[in-house]
Order: C-alpha cells, then sequence, then structure tokens
C-alpha cells in the first residue's frame, strides 16, 4: 500500500508543478495582452490627433488666403481715399487760380489808359496772380507728398498683417513622436517545471523507501516447527558425487 501512495503523491506533486507553470505563463500572456492593447489604444490616439492637425492646418490655409485678400483689399481701399482726397485738393486749387486768373482780368483796366499808371498797375495784378499761384501750387505739391506717404504706410501696415497671417501657418504641425512599443514580459522557463517534477519524482522515491520495511527478507521465523505432524515415511539416500538424491522413497503412511 506503500507504493501506490507514494506514487500518487509524486503524481499530485508533478501536477502542481506544471500547474504553477501554466498559471505563471497565464499571468505573463494577460500583461502583455493589457500592454498591447494599451499600446495599440495610444498609436489611435496618436493618428487621430494627427489627423485632426492635419485637418485644422489646412483649414487655417484658407482662412489665411481670405485674410490675405481682405488686408489687400483694404489697403487698395485707403490708396483710393488718399487719391480722391488729392483729387479733390488738386481740383480746388486749379478752381481757385482760374477764378484768380478770371478776377485779374477784370479788374485789369491797363488797355484803356495810358502812361506809367496804367502800366504799374497792370504789372501789381500779373504779380499778385503769380504769388496767389505759386501758394496753391505749393499747396498742391505738399498734399502729393503727403498722400504719398499715406499711401507708404497703409503699405507698410498691409505687409505687416500679411506677414503675421502667414507666421500663423508658415510650419506643419508637429505631431511628435509614435508612442514607443512596450517591452513584453518573458514567458516563465520550464526549467523551474522541470525542476518541481524531478523534485516531485525524489521526493515519492523517498517516500516509498522510508515506507517500505528494511531486512525484511533476512528476518528469522519465530514459530516453531512440529516433525510429529508431518506424516511419517521411509526414505533411503544416495549419496553419490557428493550429493544425497533420495530414492525409493515410501509414500504409505500419506
Amino acid at each position: 500500500m506503500c507504493e501506490p501512495v507514494s506514487i500518487a503523491s509524486a503524481a499530485i506533486g508533478g501536477l502542481g508543478a506544471i500547474s504553477g507553470h501554466q498559471q505563471a505563463s497565464a499571468a505573463v500572456d494577460r500583461s502583455n495582452r493589457a500592454k498591447l492593447l494599451n499600446y495599440n489604444r495610444q498609436v489611435e490616439e496618436h493618428n487621430r490627433t494627427i489627423m485632426f492637425d492635419e485637418v485644422k492646418h489646412d483649414t487655417d490655409i484658407q482662412v489665411a488666403d481670405i485674410e490675405q485678400d481682405q488686408v489687400y483689399q483694404a489697403m487698395i481701399d485707403q490708396w483710393t481715399q488718399h487719391d480722391q482726397q488729392l483729387d479733390q485738393i488738386f481740383a480746388q486749387s486749379n478752381f481757385k487760380i482760374e477764378n484768380a486768373i478770371i478776377e485779374m482780368h477784370e479788374n485789369d483796366y491797363a488797355g484803356t489808359q495810358t502812361g506809367a499808371t496804367a502800366a504799374r498797375l497792370a504789372g501789381k495784378s500779373a504779380k499778385k496772380l503769380g504769388q496767389f499761384k505759386a501758394k496753391e501750387l505749393a499747396g498742391m505739391m505738399m498734399a502729393a507728398e503727403q498722400t504719398g506717404e499715406q499711401k507708404r504706410l497703409a503699405a507698410v501696415t498691409r505687409d505687416n498683417k500679411s506677414r503675421e497671417i502667414y507666421e500663423k501657418i508658415r510650419y506643419q504641425p508637429v505631431h511628435g513622436l509614435e508612442p514607443m512599443r512596450p517591452e513584453m514580459d518573458p514567458k516563465p522557463s520550464a526549467a523551474g517545471m522541470i525542476l518541481g517534477l524531478a523534485g516531485a519524482a525524489v521526493g515519492g522515491f523517498e517516500s516509498a523507501r522510508d515506507f517500505k520495511a528494511k531486512d525484511i527478507s533476512k528476518k528469522k521465523s519465530t514459530k516453531t516447527f512440529d516433525s510429529s505432524s508431518i506424516p511419517s515415511y521411509n526414505q533411503n539416500w544416495n549419496y553419490t558425487s557428493g550429493s544425497a538424491v533420495p530414492f525409493n522413497t515410501d509414500w504409505s503412511g500419506l
């Protein structure tokens, strides 16, 4: 009965070693699956972020094109206003000069008179007209210079705004590095299971040896032997070649 128990104990120990190895392997597999799922979610989120950034950048480019057109159109409108103001100044000055010329001729009576007085009065009117024209022409020139400066400042403002709009879309969005693939946990070595099986076998062998009776073949029986209970018979022995061989045995008493 001892050897079956030892064998069962060794088998249970071996199954325990195998079960432990399988449980450890299953735990490693679950951990690796969890890492892979988390990694896949990070990659998907990274790809979605890239897609959204690209779409936003494309939209910003389209918006920037519209803003550039608006800034340029605003500058053209300012230039048009400055030109209109300059044209108005020029027209007013021209009308003033024309009126001054008409007034000079209306007041000029040199043709009706003779002598030094008539010549002096005619020269005075021409001199006065020349001074008036010089004043108006100077104002017109100053207005033209002022208009040119205003148009230059409007162009500078347009360039600055255009540069600001361009800087917003100058560079592509930087997405960063893709998430690193996680390092997988190694599976447990089969050496532990093998050692467990070997240990279970050794333990079973030792248990069987401990339960086995020691020197059982060398023990002597303490029971007395009664020869009277055996039926009597005659026996003749033949001693040949150094050995006793019975012959002519009488089994009548049996």
